[in-house]
């Protein structure tokens, strides 16, 4: 009972330091790839979201990112509809998630180690700066899920509970792709901790076969075969991608060494390091930091092998099992470099230097205990804490809003042009769009085929009125990259605007192939009404949404198809509940049946 209260009591102040630490970041509005996965995502607005995430890719209806996260996914929903879709919701829920995942790292070291070691591994894991994007970017919960439930999975093998176990890593799964790592650190455990024999390493390792079964199989029924492996993943976001073999290998150690800095000594915070941020390293003897990055990769192989029986040995292998998946050395990944990937990572590094540290306090113990040591040690380890605090509670600031995210980025790597193009949008968005064009200008000057500045530049001489150099951009951006989905729509838009249904209806074809979203149903529907194919239009969104869409541009889209082709009944079912109550029913279908083009928001 007093262990138990004693645990307890380390678990109330680990949640009071983790709300201390990103207190300012609750406030925060949902910005960068929040937008793309959270606000306006179907399944996240609707309760059955929950589960049918299970059917669906992370991204809606784009399978092409290769992601299936449903566990993070349902996360959302539920997180959403508690907190009536507010941004603080979710930032509430992340950390309390992170303080959680540092008491069950207390919990697993006290079972691998002691007390102390157990409390000074899981403060440092709170209060390590490079979390800041995993727990105050809302998206970041992906690799927090993942690895709560693959330390729980770590804690119940500790504890002989295996069925506990397999559901964990099954969960962790789910939470994202990388909890595969489970399977290696749990053999490793078995083998070299536990001294299990192969008999029954065997017989245990049956425990994790369902999981391993049953996870492709919804894995292959949301992506399909073609993304089942694979993601097409974009060069200016990964440049190593489009490497030659030796150069990407070298750049790959450059960025081990900028994540182990960055853990270690964190200069500053950056929500993107993509095309122009980090230079390509040719030749290796040119770089130090590629050359350190080799090193390090050589002694967490050392240690993971020579140090195997202690908490180094096993912080080095759990490194270097959940880095090389994330690291472009063997498998690539869809970006070069985030400081999120680093959650999971930093769980390994931090047993090495908790490992190390309890063998100096051993190898000193005598000295430690009479003399002044422990006041001067427990000083300093304060002190470390408290500055990366204020560099917690500093970089939380960042992620406030899309301006001062990406005016961060910016100010630390003004030639990147993704950072170029995203202040650019900034710009745009306050309406300062000749300022916006310069910046324009400039990421084209640097990297003339990026199709998000080329179709940035189209939406601002859009908003100019410059229709046709506007087409001429969203054309070019197609061209640079055909998968690209929002120059479609801008497209869409824009011949549906002008009347030119037709050519709404190919570019809004060709966007259908690619991305089966609500919101390319809706305009290509509205142009195939245009086109008077009201029986096209109709069977388009019933067999996308049903016959009564919750989506409200679909049901409006789908009553006005009724509408025009005659059928008035159907159309009042749809439609009476989206008018206007001050707009009689004869003026407000009459008005429907009369108009061409309609101004509604995609």
């Amino acid at each position: 009972m007093k262990i138990l209260s004693s645990n307890f009591f380390v678990f109330c102040v680990l949640v009071a330091l983790a709300f201390v630490l990103f207190e300012n970041g609750i406030n925060g509005d949902f910005v960068f790839d929040d937008r793309s996965v959270i606000v306006g995502h179907p399944l996240v607005e609707d309760i059955s979201g929950v589960f049918k995430a299970f059917l669906y890719p992370y991204h809606y209806d784009r399978p092409q990112s290769g992601l299936y996260r449903p566990i993070t996914s349902a996360s959302y929903t539920l997180n959403w509809h508690l907190f009536s879709g507010q941004p603080y919701g979710f930032h509430l829920v992340n950390i309390l998630l992170h303080a959680v995942i540092s008491f069950l790292i207390f919990l697993i070291i006290v079972g691998l180690k002691d007390r102390r070691t157990a409390i000074v591994s899981s403060l440092i894991f709170l209060f390590l700066p490079i979390h800041v994007e995993a727990v105050t970017s809302i998206v970041g919960r992906a690799e927090m899920l993942m690895l709560l439930f693959f330390i729980g999975a770590f804690y119940s093998v500790q504890r002989n509970h295996y069925k506990t176990a397999s559901l964990c890593f099954f969960l962790s799964l789910l939470s994202k792709e990388t909890g595969i790592v489970f399977i290696p650190v749990f053999i490793f455990f078995e083998l070299v901790w536990k001294k299990t024999s192969a008999k029954e390493l065997f017989k245990r390792t049956l425990y994790f076969l369902p999981p391993i079964i049953i996870y492709p199989l919804l894995r292959y029924n949301a992506l399909g075969a073609n993304y089942f492996l694979n993601n097409e993943a974009y060069t200016f976001f990964n440049p190593i991608l489009a490497m030659d073999f030796f150069p990407g290998l070298w750049t790959a150690f450059k960025v081990l060494y900028l994540y182990v800095q960055k853990i270690i000594f964190p200069t500053y915070f950056s929500s993107d390091y993509s095309y122009n941020q980090i230079i390509a390293v040719n030749n290796l003897f040119n770089s130090w930091q590629a050359m350190t990055g080799i090193v390090i990769l050589g002694m967490s192989i050392y240690l993971s092998t020579l140090r195997r029986s202690s908490l180094i040995g096993l912080g080095a292998f759990i490194f270097l099992c959940s880095y090389l998946i994330v690291s472009n050395l063997f498998i690539k990944i869809g970006t070069i470099m985030a400081e999120r990937l680093m959650y999971m990572p930093s769980l390994g590094f931090i047993l090495i230097v908790s490992g190390y540290i309890s063998r100096i306090m051993k190898n000193t113990k005598g000295i430690f205990v009479a003399t002044k040591m422990p006041f001067v040690f427990g000083a300093l380890f304060i002190g470390w804490l408290a500055i990366y605090g204020f560099q917690i509670v500093k970089g939380n600031t960042l992620w406030k809003s899309e301006k001062t995210l990406f005016g961060n980025a910016y100010k630390y790597t003004p030639n990147s042009v993704v950072n170029i193009t995203n202040m650019a949008s900034i710009l745009f968005r306050e309406g300062k769009n000749t300022e916006a064009l310069e910046k324009i200008e400039t990421a084209l000057g640097i990297e003339p085929k990026n199709s998000p500045t080329l179709h940035l530049a189209g939406q601002i001489y859009k908003k100019m009125g410059e229709d046709k150099t506007a087409e001429e951009f969203w054309l070019k951006a197609i061209r640079v990259q055909p998968d690209y989905l929002y120059p479609y729509l801008s497209l869409g838009t824009l011949y549906y605007q002008k009347g030119d249904f037709k050519s709404g209806e190919m570019v809004l074809l060709k966007a259908k192939e690619i991305y089966n979203t609500p919101n390319v149903i809706s305009l290509l529907a509205l142009n195939k009404i245009g086109l008077e194919k009201y029986s096209e239009a109709i069977i388009l969104i019933e067999e996308k949404s049903g016959s009564k869409p919750r989506e409200y541009e679909l049901r409006f889209i789908l009553g006005v198809g009724y509408l025009k082709s005659g059928q008035e009944l159907r159309a009042r079912e749809l439609l009476l509940d989206l008018k206007d109550p001050t707009i009689t029913e004869d003026s407000f279908f009459k008005n429907l049946k009369n108009t061409r083009i309609f101004n509604i928001e995609i």
